[in-house]
C-alpha cells in the first residue's frame, strides 16, 4: 500500500508550522507505512513530533534539525 504524507515544520515552539515537501511512502502493513515515515523523515534530518492518518493519506509535523 501507498500513501501520501504531507508534513509540516515546526521551526520554533511558539512558531506557526509551515508547509513542508509531500512525498509518498509505501509498505505492506500500515504499522509498515509508519516505519517508512519516520525513517524518511529521519534521513531528511527532521525529528517526527506527531503523525496522524487521514482520509487522504498521512499527516506529519517535525521538527528540523540543525
Amino acid at each position: 500500500m501507498q500513501s501520501v504524507v504531507r508534513v509540516f515544520v515546526l521551526s520554533s515552539p511558539s512558531g506557526a508550522p509551515h508547509p513542508g515537501p509531500e512525498f509518498t511512502v509505501e509498505a505492506s502493513t500500515h504499522d509498515g507505512l509508519l516505519e517508512a515515515l519516520h525513517a524518511e523523515l529521519a534521513a531528511r534530518g527532521q525529528r517526527v513530533r506527531a503523525v496522524s492518518h487521514t482520509p487522504t493519506g498521512l499527516l506529519a509535523y517535525v521538527e528540523a534539525r540543525p
